[in-house]
Formats: C-alpha cells, structure tokens, sequence
C-alpha cells in the first residue's frame, strides 16, 4: 500500500502534468471560466459564458495570455470551441473509453482568473447511460463527481486514476450539481463545430401540448398509450406543414419514441436533423401516419 506521502506525491504529479493542458479563459466582461486544450489548434470551454463574435483571453500563466476566437458553441451540452491566435499549454491526453465505477477517485483540475493553477478530489458518485440535457442534447454518459468545484472550475478537466481527462466538468446543465460532459461528446460535438460553428437543431414548425387520450377513444383504437401531443399551430411552409399535419392532431409517436414518456419538446429536440421520422397520430377519431422530413432550425431562432 502506497503511504500518504507516496500518494501525496502522485497527486501533484497528475496534477501538475494534466495542468498543462488547462487554461484559463477570461471573456469580455470579466467573465472567466477553465477550458481544455483539445488539440493544436482549438481549445474546449464552457458555452455558459461565451458569446459568439467576442474576443477571449486564454492563459496557462500570468505572464502569458493571448488572443482567441469562437469557432462555435453549444448551449445544450455546455461546448464551446475556441481557436487561439498561436498554441497555448499542451493538448491533453483523453481517455477514450475509460473504465469508470462509483467510488473510483477523480481530480478536478482548473484555473483560476489569474492562470493558477487549482485542483480538487473526490469520488464519481453517479455513473448511468446516454441522457439528454434541458435543451433535448444527447450527452453520451451520466457522470456526476462527488468534489467541490470552486468558482472558475466549469471547463476544467475531470482526471482519471491513469492521469487521463475524463471529460469536462460544468455547472451549467443541472440544477444544484455538476456533472461531467465526457470525451466522447466533446469530440463529437467539437468536429460539427470546427464544421459548421454551430450545432443544427431539429425544426418541424409545429406548436404541441401535452394531452391525454380520452379512454374510450384509447380503449377503440386498442391503445395503451394515455398522452399525446396536440397540435395547436403549424407554420406555413414548416415540415409538419409539407407533411400534411393539422392543427387538432393528435400526435403519439415521432420515430422510435412516444410521448407518453417524453414531453414534445424535449422529444422534437432528439430527433435528427435533414432525416426522414415517421409520425403517428390521431386524426378524427382514427390513426394515421405520416412521414415528415426533419428540418434545421433557422439560426435566428436557435
């Protein structure tokens, strides 16, 4: 068994190493946050505080901060992509399928506003599957660490027993705790916005509203779903428009998903953009299906 001092020793070893692909990120406005250091030429922050068009500070040190741009961001899962005018720090190493339980023990690593260097352990206490965010965003894995994440730690590093970062930890998506966004969804959301400097969100320009089946409609129909969604508008020209829907339909399921377990809004937001779903639905008093092609969100409207 290793002694405290052995131990000790390790942690700032990790802590020193993986700190050199930590930054700080100072926005216009006094507002700092940590960021990771994904590659060359593109570093990964917190999207809570990063606003597109503005110019941000990066530094690994006091003495040395420099000039970079937003190359895009993403409310729904917290990632902002940031190019620096020239390299900064070094790019961390990531561990790509990391082997993770309850109770292993992890690092926080962060900067603080003036580039120090911060860090603080804990234990993961929550580890469950694929969930979505408010916004109806994918995340790959729920990870929760059970440590104190001081001001300036959101975009900072999650680090593994193997010195690997984990992810990137935020404040932002739930309420009174925060939570890890892996590697896996930094990268895949990272590549979209190196692409399109933003993430395309699924349109169908319909307004729905959560209703329940009348029983005995249900019970004719030989259904065992109790809520639908209820059409109460269509915009002109929208893909629920071209897919022939109508206010007063009453939709039960869009692809693989009802909404008897989804609210219509977080359900709309899983879907794919520029992919084909079929829906089905209610329409006086019998079922139908329709096929609706699933557009991209205007921007202005994002």
């Amino acid at each position: 068994m290793a002694t405290w001092s052995e131990l000790s020793n390790e942690l700032h070893k990790t802590v020193q190493a993986v700190g050199n692909s930590v930054i700080t990120v100072q926005a216009e406005g006094g507002r700092t946050v940590s960021g990771i250091v994904l590659d060359e030429r593109a570093i990964v922050t917190t999207a809570s505080v990063i606003n597109h068009g503005e110019r941000i500070r990066v530094s690994v040190s006091p003495d040395q901060s420099i000039d970079a741009s937003v190359i895009g961001s993403d409310r729904g899962t917290d990632i902002a992509l940031l190019k620096p005018d020239q390299q900064v720090g070094s790019p961390a190493m990531f561990a790509d399928d990391p082997k993770l339980e309850v109770g292993h023990v992890v690092l926080a690593i962060g900067r603080t506003r003036r580039g120090n260097l911060v860090a603080s352990s804990g234990i993961l206490s929550g580890l469950m599957g694929e969930w979505h965010t408010p916004r109806g965003e994918k995340v790959e894995r729920f990870i929760r660490p059970d440590l104190n994440l001081y001001s300036g730690f959101s975009g900072g590093a999650l680090v593994g027993a193997d010195s690997k970062v984990i992810g990137m930890n935020t404040h932002a998506l739930r309420r009174r705790s925060s939570v890890t966004i892996p590697y896996s969804t930094m990268k895949r959301v990272a590549a979209v916005l190196r692409e399109k400097g933003h993430i395309p969100k699924p349109y169908l320009g319909v307004g729905l509203q959560p209703v329940r089946v009348p029983e005995s409609l249900a019970q004719r129909l030989n259904l065992t779903q109790e809520v639908g969604a209820l059409v109460v508008h269509i915009e002109t020209a929208s893909p629920a428009d071209k897919a022939g829907l109508l206010p007063g339909d009453i939709l039960l399921a869009v692809g693989e998903r009802n909404f008897g377990h989804h609210g219509p809004t977080a359900l709309v937001f899983q879907l794919e953009p520029n992919r084909d779903a079929k829906i089905a639905g209610i329409r006086g008093g019998q079922q139908f299906s329709a096929m609706i092609h699933v557009g991209e969100r205007p921007r202005r409207q994002a």
